[in-house]
């Protein structure tokens, strides 16, 4: 078994930097056509090779030239026994001798996608997303790639032959457009159609002059009454493209089996008993699913028998009862419906109605549809009808001749090249958007909460925003008129009276005014001065105020869920009606929006999404950027590309929104647009720092207290290795109070912590000697609690003169707000079950909408309300009644973490603007008075002017395929958009990120998106951690992937306290398994998560025994539900699950992840390779070789050349790998390089699960493969072995590419995926 974990270990990853290859294999032998090679088996044959490697690696690496140490040691040998040969070239064989479309193998699978009869149409739409493929060929090319009519798959031929064409046209046209029934099927139907209708089917002038845009969005609206009409009857197919319905048609099953009914029902009969059992579903994908004529089951034997249970497609019998009847419109891509008659098909598996009778119902359809195209009018629900009307279907069928049912005289065909280019160039289609569209908002006035999931959203994204005018119009004028009549009440007046108090409404004209004459408007505005609920009412009232055609449509971004939500809900209650009719918000996950919605608040992150599918925001007539000087990474993004958009829409209007900082940056960004400075609204407000505090609350640190500094002692194990040998002379010397000469030297830039009492005494002048004693001792970079909690007793007590009123308290993050939460509600006075005085509330963005909504609620006089906040009350929210805010100085902050290449959140100290808007929040109803727990000089000193934009100080993966996404930006060069940026990031960073997706394969090397990089752009982690996350979902091992990247993206669990460090390494290793400290950590984890089935104190017992961090377990199990939430988001798990539900419904044992996704390992195949797959993926940050010697193993890295294993890793004192290679995560320099985390990983998850592109060649009479511009490589026992190893890696990367394509797939439940996974399961186990 240990073995088996060991091997696994590399399951999904990368020998460098990079997991699978999946986005980046370089195929160009695979299309439409499955068939990698068409005759590999040959031992005579040429040697396919892949692309040689590079020559410029070091080029592109950035100049390096630094030499790195040759590993001398012999290239490991990659084994295949002659049975796994046997088996996989069996495998092989019969995968690559169907031909199959890329996507077919999901016939069998199980998901509720599309009907396997369609997905052959689907060879040319979505065989190769990438973009160089969609250019049509060349004749000579098309030649190469055409097939012989041999080779014409008899399934393709059987599914076109039922819409009625004989089988021999079929196969000729099928030869013609590489198998590709979808053109095909088109190129059969105008040959016909143009027999009868001939001249008539010319384009009319009026459709030749209307722009294809118009016609789509005629039909989206069209798509969307016809799916309200037929619900799951109707399937969009193919976006815009193709369209069926599922018909009930019984009279015609009625007529046609009385019709043959002598005979025919024994012959059915006898045909239903004798049938066998069908060869192409055993051999990974039968297309016709459950209309197949053969049975759909594994014998008795098979091994997949249980797993499968024949519920392969189960989904598809939407009439398994009868014959199925389906009507099929079709739209080619120039085609200009309504204003041109689309393509109809009549198909049937009904093998009694004659093939002829079905060209006449098609042929009859069509006729109707070009005299619909006449007057412009929508034809399909016309003709659905139609077919549903038995006496006009009736007489068709009395003619049961047709020349398209009879074979041709000759068979000559031309290829229509046309037709396939025209379908080729739609395969851009985003997968989603596949899928059948879910239903649209409700009738306006009807306000309903949405699962606004992203791939709900992309649904939306493939229709056009903008509704159709005249329903807009409609609504604007009742929208107008209602406002009219609102205006008289006294209720609104009375707001109205509230409203005009705040400073804003000072600037209203002068706003107004700006906006007609300027396109970009800054406004700088005071904390409290209204400028965002008052600003975007200023410009709706006067629109309603106007003509109904020129009402607002106005979108208000803002930085957080929690302010785009109580900023709704306040300018919602200002115009007097309730959130979602006229004012409405918009979040990550849920939408609260009408019709009627004229003012919609949302994250940056949904406008960035929205933008994605419509470039430039058609409808909206202003655009609100709020809080631009926080200068997140999205807000800086945003202004670019709204400075892109403004261009194109010159009657777009842009407001920025900005506390007083850089309100002149922003304006020279904007070709120095004008600039409104609002005054704030605040009364005075008295600030103390830390050595205020101590005096007033005369607190007293404990001996014991872990807020103490570390004595000398302490220092000599912890700091030590921090400071240079001066320093730690100097300190010795200090401490021991030899240094009295330099007290009076103190230099303003030496910080409190590292002085002694009388230094500070010096420095302090005039305050009490036993606070400064407190302070000498104190450590002053935590966050101290015991302190706070002093300081709230102090205020509760009341025993001073500022008036009574909310406590506001900042904490750094989640954690620190629920360890002060706990602490106080163990104190009498704060406790919230029995306190009559104190109420306590948490606010942080991870709580829901309604807990977020109470700190708003204003206690019962005499209770004190108290709320500890992260800094989203910084800005973002704001909260009436406060009078008191005590400031930790501390915030949590996004910074590149050089260790791990990644970025990760950081406590760091405040800046002065943000410790100034804090301040800020208590004088918003009174004089206020605020407690900054740092002393007034590090105030002076030492806190910064304002924090770093984040743009400069995290890695830019997630930017980057952010602008790849976007239209606008998809041709250009990353580099040429992040240079036009507000500030742009330096060239070192964006180099890094670039080589990093390339490696990861989410991006190609000439900048374009992989299949892996589309979903990768919608997770916003990491992009490695994405990688695990998304390849713990596709092989069923989700819930250890998520441990493990929740592990990764926060810290370790495992703690190493100083004094006890052996003990705790020595623990560690009872958790070890298969060399990996990635397995150690997961077993640490779900001993912890048995433990807390049998309560706190068990788990308090467990964590300190096995010497865990309880409360880093906790936060893993948090952002596992985060994770799980991120994943439904985008269609990779079920869909709805949201992170409080998961710990609400599931968390009493545990995270809850396993039992909400119901992601159990339940077969094999997941638990031969993949429980730690991603485990690989996620450890992208390299791959070390070892060089064995007889004494010790050194181990070698790419980049840094000799490194060594951390002493708390699990594979420190190991002696013996049975595989050279390991795989890390985090690396550290000190005196030396150290490895902290690492996992062996043996040849074949390497190779076939390897990141970067894998190259072949023969060296010396033997063949190399090599991954990772060389540096990892490996000899093939035989050529054949190497061809094998090399066909079966392009068919796992085709199948991988495949379900990044469709989220829903489920690999071990498809035929063809589950024999793909369960081969290299048994090669990784049994080599």
């Amino acid at each position: 078994q240990a073995g088996s974990v060991r091997r696994r270990e590399g399951g999904g990853g990368s020998s460098g930097r990079g997991g699978s290859s999946s986005g980046r294999s370089n195929k160009p032998q695979l299309g439409g056509n499955r068939k990698c090679s068409t005759r590999i088996w040959d031992e005579g044959d040429d040697f396919c090779l892949f692309d040689e490697p590079r020559s410029n690696v070091s080029a592109r690496r950035g100049g390096q030239t630094k030499q790195r140490p040759e590993a001398k040691m012999p290239l490991q040998t990659i084994h295949m026994t002659t049975e796994n040969q046997r088996r996989v070239k069996e495998l092989l064989r019969e995968l690559q001798g169907q031909d199959l479309a890329p996507e077919s193998e999901v016939a069998g699978s199980g998901e509720d996608e599309d009907e396997p009869d369609y997905l052959d149409d689907e060879q040319c739409w979505s065989a190769d997303q990438e973009a160089s493929d969609m250019t049509p060929r060349s004749s000579a090319e098309a030649a190469a790639h055409k097939i012989v009519e041999s080779e014409v798959s008899p399934f393709a031929v059987h599914k076109l032959s039922r819409y009625g064409f004989d089988s021999e046209r079929c196969r000729t046209v099928l030869g013609s457009c590489n198998g590709n029934i979808g053109a095909s099927l088109e190129h059969l139907l105008l040959q016909c159609f143009a027999e009868r209708y001939g001249e008539k089917m010319q384009i009319s002038a009026t459709a030749a002059q209307t722009s294809r845009e118009e016609c789509l969005e005629q039909r989206q609206e069209e798509a969307f009454a016809l799916r309200s009409i037929y619900g799951e009857k109707f399937v969009e197919r193919i976006q815009n493209r193709v369209w069926t319905f599922s018909l009930d048609l019984g009279y015609l099953t009625n007529r046609l089996s009385k019709s043959k009914q002598k005979g025919g029902c024994a012959r059915d009969a006898a045909k239903q008993t004798s049938k066998e059992i069908c060869k192409f579903y055993l051999q990974g994908g039968c297309k016709f699913g459950s209309k197949c004529r053969f049975r759909h089951e594994f014998p008795p034997d098979h091994p997949l028998r249980s797993a499968r249970n024949s519920v392969d497609d189960s989904h598809l019998r939407s009439n398994s009862d009868g014959p199925v009847y389906e009507l099929e419109v079709r739209f080619p891509e120039e085609n200009k419906y309504p204003l041109q008659a689309p393509l109809v098909a009549f198909y049937t598996t009904d093998e009694n109605l004659p093939l002829a009778c079905r060209l006449h119902i098609a042929e009859f359809l069509f006729g109707k549809a070009l005299i619909a195209a006449e007057s412009n009018e929508p034809v399909v629900y016309a003709l659905v009808t139609s077919l549903e009307d038995e006496s006009e279907i009736g007489k068709l069928l009395e003619n049961t001749h047709h020349k398209y049912s009879a074979p041709p005289v000759s068979h000559l065909a031309t290829r229509p090249v046309k037709l396939h280019t025209e379908s080729a160039s739609g395969s851009n289609q985003p997968p989603e958007e596949e899928v059948a569209e879910e239903e649209d908002e409700d009738e306006p006035q009807q306000v309903i909460v949405e699962n606004e999931s992203y791939v709900n959203l992309k649904k939306k994204l493939s229709r056009k925003y903008d509704v159709h005018s005249k329903s807009t119009y409609n609504e604007n004028v009742k929208i107008c008129m209602q406002f009219r009549l609102k205006k008289s009440s006294r209720h609104f007046q009375s707001m109205l009276y509230e409203r005009q108090k705040l400073p804003a409404w000072q600037e209203r004209e002068t706003i107004l005014d700006l906006l007609t004459r300027h396109q970009v408007l800054v406004v700088s505005g005071m904390t409290g001065c209204g400028k965002t609920t008052q600003i975007p009412q200023f410009i709706l009232d006067a629109s309603l105020q106007g003509s109904p055609n020129a009402v607002a449509n106005i979108i208000c971004t803002q930085p957080r869920r929690i302010s785009a939500i109580s900023v709704a809900e306040r300018v919602a209650k200002e115009r007097i009606e309730r959130v979602g009719v006229t004012v409405g918000y918009q979040i990550r996950l849920e939408s609260v929006k009408s019709s009627a919605t004229r003012l919609l608040y949302c994250t940056t992150g949904v406008l960035l999404r929205r933008l994605e599918g419509d470039l430039t925001l058609q409808g909206i007539t202003h655009v609100i950027v709020d809080e631009v000087h926080e200068r997140t990474e999205e807000s800086d993004f945003l202004l670019l590309v709204l400075k892109d958009i403004m261009v194109q829409r010159p009657d777009l209007r842009i407001i920025l929104m900005s506390a007083t900082l850089n309100a002149e940056l922003f304006s020279q960004y904007f070709h120095s647009c004008p600039i409104i400075n609002i005054p704030g609204r605040t009364f005075p407000v008295d600030q103390f720092f830390l050595e205020d505090v101590i005096a007033m609350t005369r607190y007293v640190l404990e001996d014991s207290s872990p807020y103490r500094r570390k004595t000398k002692q302490d220092n000599k194990l912890t700091a030590r290795h921090k400071r240079t040998a001066f320093e730690e002379v100097e300190e010795d010397l200090r401490r021991a109070g030899l240094l009295e000469d330099t007290d009076s030297a103190v230099k303003d830039s030496d910080p409190d912590q590292k002085l002694t009492l009388k230094q500070l005494l010096k420095r302090y002048k005039g305050v009490n000697k036993t606070v400064l004693k407190t302070m000498s001792v104190m450590d002053l970079d935590k966050v101290n609690l015991e302190l706070i909690e002093a300081l709230l007793e102090w205020i509760v007590d009341g025993k001073h003169s500022y008036p009574p009123g909310a406590v506001l308290i900042f904490l750094p993050g989640l954690a620190e707000i629920k360890m002060l939460y706990e602490q106080l509600q163990s104190n009498a006075l704060f406790n919230n079950r029995h306190s009559k005085r104190c109420v306590v509330y948490p606010l942080h963005s991870s709580l829901s909408s309604e807990e977020q909504q109470s700190v708003f609620l204003r206690p019962p006089a005499g209770v004190i309300k108290i709320i500890i906040s992260t800094n989203i009350a910084e800005t973002s929210v704001t909260i009436d009644d406060v009078v008191y805010v005590i400031d930790s100085g501390k915030m949590k902050e996004k910074r590149y973490d050089p260790s791990k290449g990644m970025e990760s959140l950081e406590d760091t100290f405040v800046s002065r603007a943000n410790a100034l808007q804090r301040k800020g929040r208590a004088g918003r109803v009174a004089s206020g008075v605020c407690f900054h727990l740092f002393t007034s000089h590090h105030y002076n000193h030492q806190l910064i002017k304002q924090q770093l934009p984040e743009i400069q100080r995290v890695p830019l993966e997630q930017l980057c395929l952010r602008i790849k996404i976007l239209d606008m930006f998809s041709a250009q060069s990353l580099h040429s958009v992040l240079s036009r940026l507000i500030e742009p990031p330096r060239t070192e960073s964006l180099r890094a990120s670039k080589l990093r997706l390339q490696d990861l394969g989410a991006l190609t090397a000439d900048e374009k998106l992989t299949p892996l990089g589309y979903h990768l752009a919608s997770l916003p982690v990491d992009v490695r951690i994405g990688k695990l996350m998304l390849f713990g979902t596709i092989f069923r091992c989700l819930d250890p992937a998520l441990t493990i990247a929740a592990s990764l993206a926060f810290k370790s669990p495992f703690v190493s306290p100083w004094d006890k460090r052996e003990e705790a390494n020595k623990k560690k290793l009872d958790f070890a398994v298969g060399n990996s400290d990635y397995l150690a950590l997961l077993q640490a984890y779900k001993g912890w998560r048995l433990s807390t089935k049998e309560g706190p104190q068990a788990s308090y017992n467990y964590c300190r025994e096995n010497f865990l961090s309880g409360r880093v377990l906790q936060e893993i199990a948090s952002l596992k539900r985060q994770f799980t939430e991120l994943l439904s988001d985008i269609g990779f798990v079920k869909e709805g699950l949201r992170a409080r539900d998961i710990e609400r419904k599931w968390s009493q044992a545990g995270d809850g992840v396993l039992d909400a996704t119901g992601e159990e390992v339940t077969c094999s195949i997941s638990a031969g390779l993949l429980d730690p797959e991603g485990k690989y993926q996620k450890t992208s940050t390299g791959a070390v070789k070892m060089q064995p010697k007889a004494e010790e193993l050194k181990f070698v890295t790419k980049n840094d050349g000799y490194v060594h294993i951390h002493p708390s890793s699990v594979n420190y004192q190991t002696r013996h790998f049975e595989s050279p290679y390991l795989v890390y995560h985090e690396k550290i320099k000190t005196s030396r390089v150290f490895i902290r985390d690492c996992s062996m990983v043996s040849v074949y998850p390497l190779v076939l699960l390897g990141g970067g592109q894998v190259h072949m060649q023969l060296h010396k009479g033997e063949f190399v493969i090599s991954l990772d511009d060389g540096w990892i490589r490996f000899v093939a026992a035989s050529h054949q072995v190497a061809e094998l190893v090399k066909e079966l890696r392009c068919e796992l990367d085709q199948l991988l590419q495949d379900k990044i394509k469709n989220p829903s797939m489920d690999l071990c439940m498809c035929p063809r995926g589950s024999r793909i996974i369960a081969m290299i399961v048994k090669l990784v186990t049994t080599q």
